[in-house]
């Protein structure tokens, strides 16, 4: 079985990485594509869309990301008070329900569109 502390360090190198891609997409400067960012056909298809809900995305990246690492930092700070184990799903479960938000509230800023 893998290391849960090998696992909550992945968590910090994913959030940190979240952030990376996150950052381009909120200043707006990946075009429309169909590789990265939000891509659905109504987004892909009018830049006058692509980039607002991108935007949005982006921030949500973003705070994803850093959530997601300091959770894992934190765990990791405390794994001797902490079981490996039950701090892998809790920083596993913020992150879920981190990204269902993305989705959401992506979905919900193209609808208003």
């Amino acid at each position: 079985m893998i290391d849960p502390v090998f696992i909550l360090v992945l968590f910090v190198i994913g959030g940190v990485l979240s952030v990376a891609l996150g950052l381009p997409l909120q200043y707006e400067k990946v075009p429309p594509n169909w590789f990265y960012g939000f891509r659905t056909r109504k987004t892909v298809s009018n830049p006058d869309i692509w980039y607002p809900v991108n935007r949005v995305l982006g921030i949500d990246m973003v705070r994803l990301g850093i959530v997601v690492a300091v959770s894992a930092l934190i765990m990791l700070a405390l794994r001797h008070s902490v079981a490996p184990e039950p701090a892998v799903i809790i920083v596993g479960a913020i992150g879920g329900v981190m990204a269902l938000w993305m989705v959401i509230h992506g979905f919900s800023v193209l609808r208003r569109m």
